[in-house]
């Protein structure tokens, strides 16, 4: 099927862009049999464009018609026309609309006549007589909106600011005629007819520009403006315009007006540059800044969101009632289908610890049989591509680097100040907090601060918050229809799962191993070291020593952060993981990293200086901090300490059972003598290891020494 031919202007420009990507301009120079003579702009071998060429490219979205010669305009035409009709004021479109008129009249009557004048001056006086009433009342009703827009922007309670109404003229026929040139000549696009207004005055500058470092008046008013404008505190202009004159005064300059002064400050200074001056570039990024949102990833656990949240509610000890703080969450989240894969909850502040509880349950299938109250299971669980995170420190911990690699996923450490870009999980903590958490007895989102003590009225342990939580997950938010999604997150799942299955790890040992906290040793005539415990199998570690090398090699080792009883080694040559239980059970199983470092440093809190110590100081010690936390369970007065005491007490336990493992204990709780709980105390955050320790050291030695 032929083309249907297109009408182009002689000196039309058209820009047509090449398959390859390359954009030229041609000049239409006349038309032919079947298309059109084009020049190449700027010079070159004229070329006959046909019509099926011409509306190939028009139809695909690579010719733009330019009604107009740029090179036969004069500048300030080819700068009208640079821009779009839009740009312009209202009163100068509503200017040129009449001029249009005007010569639309012309074209329309200048056969009737023997000359063009006398079409242009018939014109003239037609349009005029036919318009010019209702042009005066546009007139004055623009004048008088302006006034009132004014007015309010002033917030001026003077009288009227209305401005007087310009009377219309009948236009001379010689203005007239140089309308209807430009516009008949250059393509008859309405913006030709722009009045020019904003052109008017002397484009020089008033006062004289020095070169170099001889100051002139321009120079002044930057140096005023960044010292006393621009910096903080903040200051008015006038304060500014006041340094400004002393400057003048001082270096002999001529100074301006205060109003040429503030019409400088607009001119030559952005909104965003006075906020970047003043608050700095980030601050200044974060509010004038354009953030795209990011499309979800295609296959489920392409991209998982992991943070940590101290969740807004104070639990207390199931027995005795007693506050015990906040504790800290853990999420996993998935960005395709925004489901949770994977949370964990304790006492245990951010650390390697609690990451690697959380990523060993969302890794693995969960259980929810024997949870009674639930009323939908949880499906989702897998090895992630890639790992979101922030620069936390266990996030950039050598054990998580080896856990990635040996796992095949991903960690990505996002900028530091940038919570947005995890932005989902951020979100989930918000909402949980308000849907969970917020008309509970001890929320902490209470707005009557005042009145309501959220660590007097707290009145739900550990484990009915993580029962809590629980239900919400799998009952509430995996089965509501995300606004994201349109559809819920449990659906989407099942629907991407469908088309890409997730990636398994071989078993649940698996987990432990290749997720627990790394070190380094050497293996030494006793075997391996760690704070101040040995592991020894003769069997498994004999042949290793008798290797080459073996004796000053550093082997690769794991273990469980809520269980010393036992380590893991890997064979880097046989490529398996060898299991290395510790010569002393009684300090080790069950016991976790915190633990072990509160007895160790009670044992020799209780010792002489340099003096060694021994199991049987270690027992003594962790039978010295058992008796501490029951006690402070009783009748502890401050918060840190019981917080302390709460997250010492915790065992590891997973949020939720998981298949294939060993029955999950209960959370080890001391058994104390129930009692009334005292007076209400405050709910710090406890974050440093170190002095975490020191301070339960100091306060659970006293006895011992």
């Amino acid at each position: 099927m032929s083309a249907i031919p297109l009408r182009f202007q002689r000196g039309d420009t058209l820009s047509i862009r090449e398959p390859q990507g390359h954009l030229a301009l041609w000049n239409v120079i006349d038309r032919k049999r079947g298309g059109y003579l084009l020049r190449p702009h700027g010079g070159g071998d004229e070329r006959t464009w046909s019509d099926d060429e011409i509306d190939d490219a028009y139809g695909t979205r690579r010719l733009t018609h330019h009604p107009h010669n740029p090179d036969r305009l004069p500048k300030e035409l080819s700068e009208v026309l640079g821009r779009t009709w839009e740009y312009w004021p209202e009163e100068v479109r509503r200017e040129a609309e009449r001029r249009e008129t005007y010569v639309r009249m012309v074209d329309a009557i200048r056969g009737e006549y023997r000359t063009l004048m006398e079409a242009y001056e018939a014109a003239a006086s037609a349009v005029f007589d036919a318009h010019c009433a209702r042009w005066e009342r546009e007139d004055a009703e623009f004048a008088a909106r302006r006034a009132a827009e004014e007015h309010r922007a002033r917030r001026s309670a003077s009288g009227s600011t209305r401005r007087g109404v310009k009377s219309l003229v009948r236009p001379n026929p010689y203005t007239l005629r140089g309308w209807h040139g430009v516009w008949s000549r250059h393509g008859r696009d309405i913006r030709l007819l722009i009045p020019l207004y904003h052109l008017r005055g002397s484009r020089a500058p008033r006062h004289p520009k020095e070169d170099g470092d001889r100051v002139d008046t321009y120079k002044l008013m930057r140096r005023a403006i960044e010292a006393w404008y621009l910096g903080m505190p903040r200051r008015r202009k006038n304060y500014a315009y006041g340094k400004y004159l002393d400057l003048c005064r001082d270096e002999g300059v001529t100074p301006v007006s205060d109003r040429t002064f503030r019409v400088f400050i607009r001119d030559n200074y952005t909104e965003r540059q006075e906020f970047e001056q003043r608050f700095g570039r980030r601050a200044a990024w974060l509010k004038f800044g354009i953030f795209e949102r990011t499309r979800l990833p295609e296959r489920p656990l392409e991209e998982v969101e992991v943070d940590h949240c101290l969740i807004d509610l104070v639990v207390v000890h199931p027995d005795t009632l007693r506050p015990l703080g906040r504790p800290w969450l853990t999420v996993l989240l998935d960005r395709a289908t925004r489901v949770i894969v994977g949370a964990h909850l304790s006492f245990e502040v951010p650390s390697y610890a609690s990451l690697q509880r959380a990523l060993a349950h969302a890794f693995w299938k969960k259980d929810l049989s024997a949870i009674e109250g639930i009323d939908h299971d949880w499906p989702c669980h897998g090895v992630p591509e890639w790992v979101i995170c922030d620069n936390g420190k266990e996030f950039r911990s050598q054990s998580l680097l080896l856990s990635a690699s040996m796992l095949d996923f991903g960690v990505v450490n996002l900028p530091v100040k940038m919570p947005w870009l995890k932005g989902a999980v951020e979100r989930i903590f918000q909402t949980i907090g308000v849907q969970v958490f917020s008309h509970e007895e001890g929320t902490t989102l209470s707005r009557t601060m005042d009145q309501y003590d959220p660590t007097a009225r707290a009145r739900l342990p550990l484990a009915e918050v993580n029962r809590m939580i629980l239900k919400w997950i799998v009952d509430d938010y995996h089965e509501t229809v995300h606004d994201t999604l349109q559809c819920r997150p449990i659906e989407r799942w099942r629907q991407l799962t469908a088309l890409y299955p997730v990636r398994p790890v071989p078993d649940f040992d698996h987990i432990v191993r290749l997720t627990g906290e790394t070190f380094r040793r050497c293996i030494s005539n006793i075997g391996i070291q760690y704070e101040g415990l040995i592991y020894a199998d003769r069997t498994k570690l004999e042949p290793l020593l008798a290797r080459r090398g073996g004796l000053e090699k550093e082997w690769e080792l794991r273990f469980d952060p809520y269980d010393l009883g036992e380590v893991w080694l890997l064979d880097d040559e046989r490529g398996e993981w060898l299991m290395i239980p510790c010569t002393d059970p009684s300090v080790s199983r069950g016991v976790s990293k915190y633990q072990h470092k509160v007895h160790r440093a009670i044992a020799r809190r209780n010792l002489p200086r340099h003096a060694p110590v021994t199991i049987g100081h270690l027992e003594e010690a962790r039978r010295t901090a058992e008796q501490s936390v029951s006690d402070l369970y009783k009748k502890g007065t401050k918060a840190k300490s019981v917080a302390r005491a709460a997250r010492y007490d915790f065992n590891g336990e997973q949020f939720t059972p998981l298949h294939g493992a060993s029955a999950s204990t209960a959370p080890r709780v001391v058994a104390v003598d129930a009692e009334l709980p005292p007076p209400a105390i405050a709910a710090p955050t406890i974050v440093d290891l170190d002095a975490d320790i020191e301070a339960l050291v100091a306060q659970w030695s006293e006895a011992g020494r």
